[in-house]
């Protein structure tokens, strides 16, 4: 550990946490050893946990107070995370109809902290969480992420991404000095075009900074230009996490060839911060399972078998505000509990396929996933970025945004022979088109999008309405 390392974690971010009144550092350290608990103890802890948010959003909070009463249930009927089956999948329209029921009424008002969702499912979700649930223990699971990747809190990372601002002029002044301490440098993404890309690409093969932070899209298109370029003059293995979407196979094998080093996949969502992540053993995505308590459910709300796909719900063990208990993020997965090969015991989600939208659904209901196809075999053809959007009907549309070295010739051959690659992978007659565009532009949310439908948006959102149509 370097004097600078020593400081950082010693001194700088303890000073940041008392600045902010939060206890980052302090759970951090203690995620640290958590880690490496036995089941049963990590059972018991996340037990304890959640007894102690069930009775309070019984006591305090009218939406839980009158869901339990409706179903005969007293916080003694739900007192381990297998009780949970008792409740109703919590939706994001559920939460946005309910609104201040949601609320308790033991926190104080002048400390709920309003948040914002992206919108990337949709509609953006308002919702409350508070200082401690934010910063105490989201950033301490945050860094303990970053740690298995191999990074320390004061190695320097090259974070790419929307920056954060905050309303309030302290937390925002907090939050940059919190960057600073850490030596993280944020490039907003929204810059990101081809006068940028010199620039920035140079910034992440500088061997100043030992890790490269950002979503799977925008790392392989930064990814894409320097191999493409060969400018990267660092011999140096670079420390890759992707967070915000799925990393996908192809993504994968391009930043690893790229930056020489296996990436790291991390999953968290803003409502409740990070949820899981990739341990160095490459073999799922380890729960944080003392702050958070994550179900597979199948389309009754009840809990899938290990290793079986189905939708995600994650209850968030410190969000004391307003309290999100089985809530459904909208996600895919299967999940394991058995021992990883790192000998951490938190469960691990497998087969993580990414949002409930981002897939294509034929006519006989199959789901196919990004995984299955191809689109490794899209770099070849000189595709330099790609979306593959769904309309509600059923049809497919590949939109291509081609490499500057690629003619006009072979981009018409490549249209079709992506056009005939989707066919035979969707399969079922699924009409499927590809065409050019000049340039892909993100989500409104920021995000960079592989897959789209509005067909699997649809069923999904009819799924958790009435729970008569699944996909």
């Amino acid at each position: 550990m370097s004097c600078y390392d020593w400081m950082a974690h010693s001194i700088l971010a303890p000073a940041v946490d008392g600045l902010r009144r939060t206890h980052t550092m302090r759970h951090l350290n203690y995620l640290n050893e958590s880690q490496w608990w036995t089941e049963e103890r990590l059972l018991d802890l996340q037990t304890n946990r959640l007894q102690r948010l069930i009775e309070h959003a019984y006591a305090t909070v009218t939406y839980y107070r009158q869901l339990m009463d409706e179903r005969g249930l007293t916080p003694r009927d739900l007192t381990t995370a297998e009780d949970l089956s008792k409740l109703p999948v919590l939706t994001r329209q559920m939460v946005h109809d309910s609104a201040d029921a949601m609320v308790s009424r033991r926190v104080p008002r002048h400390t709920l902290r309003p948040m914002l969702t992206s919108g990337s499912t949709g509609e953006p979700l308002a919702f409350y969480s508070t200082k401690d649930d934010q910063f105490t223990y989201g950033m301490a699971r945050t860094l303990r992420a970053l740690s298995w990747a191999g990074l320390g809190v004061a190695d320097p990372i090259a974070q790419i991404g929307r920056p954060r601002h905050y309303r309030n002029r302290v937390d925002q002044a907090l939050h940059l000095l919190s960057l600073a301490a850490r030596r993280v440098k944020v490039i907003d993404s929204s810059i990101l075009s081809d006068s940028t890309l010199p620039t920035i690409a140079q910034i992440l093969c500088n061997d100043r900074y030992v890790g490269v932070f950002g979503s799977p899209p925008v790392l392989s298109f930064i990814g894409g230009y320097i191999r493409s370029t060969g400018i990267c003059i660092s011999d140096a293995a670079k420390v890759v996490v992707s967070v915000g979407e799925q990393l996908l196979p192809h993504e994968r094998t391009l930043l690893r060839d790229v930056f020489g080093s296996e990436p790291f996949s991390k999953y968290s969502s803003f409502e409740v911060y990070d949820i899981a992540s990739e341990c160095p053993a490459h073999d799922g995505l380890h729960v944080q399972a003392e702050d958070v308590i994550v179900e597979v459910v199948d389309e009754n709300g009840q809990r899938a078998t290990d290793g079986s796909l189905g939708q995600l719900v994650v209850t968030n063990l410190h969000n004391y505000a307003m309290p999100l208990i089985r809530y459904e993020i909208g996600d895919l997965s299967a999940i394991r509990h058995d021992r990883c090969s790192c000998g951490r015991w938190l469960p691990r989600l497998v087969n993580m396929v990414g949002r409930m939208s981002e897939l294509i659904v034929t006519p006989s209901g199959r789901r196919v996933f990004g995984a299955d196809l191809g689109l490794d075999a899209f770099d070849a053809l000189g595709v330099r970025q790609f979306r593959i959007e769904q309309d509600g009907e059923g049809k497919v549309v590949a939109q291509l945004e081609w490499r500057s070295t690629t003619s006009e010739d072979q981009r018409a051959a490549g249209e079709e022979r992506v056009a005939q690659a989707l066919r035979m992978a969707i399969g079922e007659n699924v009409p499927v088109s590809a065409r050019t565009v000049d340039r892909l532009m993100p989500h409104p949310s920021g995000k960079h999008l592989v897959i789209s439908s509005r067909l699997a948006s649809r069923l999904a959102s009819r799924a958790s309405g009435d729970g008569k149509e699944t996909l």
